[in-house]
């Protein structure tokens, strides 16, 4: 008798269905759970949960209900939706759900074991739209006020075309009603740019968004992976970053958000398995000048927790273990678990603080007073021991930003065919100084164009060499370093 390869294939991967058991939620002695609760995987779904533009435009609302097999690890499988609510929405619940994978598994006889779940995805209710043909549709006054629907106080119509997801897919035109027809008024051009990465092997990046101006971001602008995963996305005004922005994990999942409110800013952020990370507030930053840098408060550690949940800091108290991967000292090929540790008190570092690499290649201890740095020492690799009241220090032109502020209006001409433009404002630019002083990398980030932005670039990359790098736990290290340059007339 021959059996075929293909069925000796199937004999050997058959589904592990058929050979593990799936409990029901009444026949195990402790049903499988999200660590921590089932609240945690509230918020990650409402923090991930992105409803498809057509659903958003029609005010689509209400459940959709998935099943899923929970295993002895902890990870769901056979997610499949068994009350729908309509197929994008079905899609997307499948999505976000499919993503969480930090799950407490059922125990029987003090066992773990496979567990059926049913969990409901609940797409609230928002503001509806026009969508027509891939491209929302909104009207406005002659002051720019936008209105309900097409009347005949219509003056502008603006359309913006996107895909299902959100993702722009052409440029956003701006119509003038005259008579009968519209004209075009003003249009934001698509632009598409890939993004420089630091290490080869990283997949390749784009960032997709309206420019009003060369270097001048306008709406939301999205930094998209070659294989169409969305890695971050933040809301600009004439160039300028506002609102809130979102850091992404390849997977899709969600790692952080930050949210800009007056005084504060507070970002939280998770662990790739969906497992809420920390809670960090800190102040808001302070627009750029010309003058000294006040001293930045202490962020604040409000809330902690590890991969498997446990909540470490709670209400800013509690002691601190976080951990990260970092590139090792003894072999720079390599990656090794970085942990800090230290008591959290009203949410600021106290007392004695210690890191260290998994690999023994790297060693610090700090004394905290109230999140204020007293002494520390650190210990890497090969080299003598370092000692420092100060952790970190950023780049420093000498003699501090008056010094810089001399050596601009010193340095930087004013092109002439910006001056014959009028064209005035400021333009960022970001460069990295390196651990000699040179400068690297130097970018417009927001630009005003006729020349003023090339220009900006001529008078940093003039500065290479001249700046004190910056330090971290008592060595020198790159950073990057963004600088307003301002063009106006006098």
């Amino acid at each position: 008798m021959k059996i075929s390869f293909l069925s000796l294939f199937f004999l050997f991967h058959l589904p592990l269905f058929a050979q593990q058991q799936v409990f029901k939620s009444f026949e195990v002695d402790k049903p499988a759970e999200p660590q921590g609760g089932t609240q945690y995987l509230d918020a990650f779904v409402q923090a991930n949960l992105r409803k498809p533009i057509p659903a958003r435009a029609q005010n689509i609302t209400g459940r959709v209900i998935l099943s899923a097999v929970i295993q002895a690890d902890g990870s769901p499988t056979d997610v499949k939706v068994i009350k729908s609510l309509r197929p994008d929405c079905d899609r997307e619940a499948l999505r976000v759900f499919s993503l969480y994978k930090n799950w407490a598994p059922a125990r029987k006889a003090d066992k773990p074991v496979w567990q059926e779940v049913t969990f409901p995805i609940l797409f609230k209710s928002n503001q509806p739209f026009l969508y027509v043909d891939g491209a929302t549709i909104s009207y406005y006054d002659k002051d720019f006020k936008e209105l309900p629907d097409s009347t005949e106080q219509v003056r502008y119509k603006q359309v913006s075309p996107m895909d299902s997801a959100g993702l722009p897919t052409a440029d956003v035109v701006v119509f003038e009603r005259k008579g009968k027809s519209w004209q075009e008024y003003n249009r934001l051009r698509l632009v598409r740019e890939e993004v420089k990465q630091s290490k080869a092997t990283e997949k390749r990046r784009f960032l997709a968004g309206y420019q009003s101006r060369p270097n001048s971001w306008e709406g939301i602008v999205y930094e998209i992976d070659e294989a169409g995963i969305i890695r971050s996305q933040q809301s600009y005004e004439k160039g300028r970053a506002v609102g809130t922005s979102l850091q992404y994990a390849p997977s899709g999942v969600l790692l952080e958000k930050r949210e800009p409110y007056d005084t504060q800013v507070v970002t939280t952020s998770w662990f790739p398995n969906g497992q809420l990370r920390q809670i960090l507030v800190g102040p808001t930053p302070k627009p750029g000048s010309n003058k000294a840098p006040e001293p930045i408060a202490p962020g604040k550690i409000m809330g902690l927790w590890n991969s498997s949940g446990e909540h470490l800091v709670r209400e800013g108290n509690g002691l601190a273990v976080l951990t990260d991967n970092q590139r090792s000292e003894k072999d720079t090929a390599q990656q090794t678990l970085f942990v800090e540790k230290g008591q959290v008190v009203d949410g600021l570092k106290q007392g004695v603080w210690t890191g260290s690499y998994e690999d023994g290649s790297y060693y610090y201890e700090e004394v905290y007073d109230k999140g204020i740095c007293q002494r520390g020492k650190s210990i890497t690799f090969g080299a003598d021991t370092l000692r420092y009241t100060v952790p970190e220090q950023q780049p420093e032109f000498p003699g501090g930003m008056q010094a810089l502020g001399q050596f601009l209006s010193q340095n930087l001409r004013y092109p002439a065919e910006a001056q014959k433009a009028r064209a005035q404002g400021r333009v960022q630019v970001s460069f990295v100084v390196n651990t000699d002083g040179t400068l690297s990398d130097v970018r417009v980030w927001q630009g005003i164009g006729f020349g003023a932005d090339e220009e900006a670039i001529r008078v940093v990359e003039k500065m290479s060499g001249k700046w004190k790098p910056g330090i971290q736990r008592g060595r020198k290290v790159r950073v990057r370093y963004n600088l307003p340059i301002n063009f106006s007339f006098q």
